[in-house]
């Protein structure tokens, strides 16, 4: 029998899993196969969101307080996936000007 929770479920685990650090699918996929998971407490994978930002300041700490999940399952053509991030906290520090990735100015062209 076919049952659309055992393919998306390990979907959207995998971008949570992409960007925090010590979570445990196989503890969250019962509840989201029940429509709602809520994690407590995350640790954010720092060096996966500097990458992906390229922001210019370093990543001391990242952590999440709450992370909700629902998925309407009964209706998921038709109404969305819902995240809900209950109080992230960063601490960051500006870059050294020899770590930044400067992009040089380009002068206009002379007429």
């Amino acid at each position: 029998m076919f049952k659309i929770e055992s393919y998306i479920t390990p979907i959207i685990l995998s971008y949570v899993e992409k960007y925090v650090k010590n979570i445990r699918p196989e503890d969250s996929q019962l509840s989201l196969w029940g429509g709602e998971v809520v994690f407590q407490n995350l640790d954010l994978k720092l060096d996966v969101l500097e990458e992906e930002l390229q922001l210019p300041f370093n990543f001391l700490s990242g952590h999440i307080h709450e992370l909700g999940i629902r998925v309407p399952w009964t209706k998921i053509a038709s109404e969305p996936i819902i995240i809900t991030i209950n109080t992230i906290e960063f601490v960051l520090k500006l870059r050294d000007t020899n770590e930044r990735n400067v992009v040089p100015k380009r002068e206009p062209p002379r007429k």
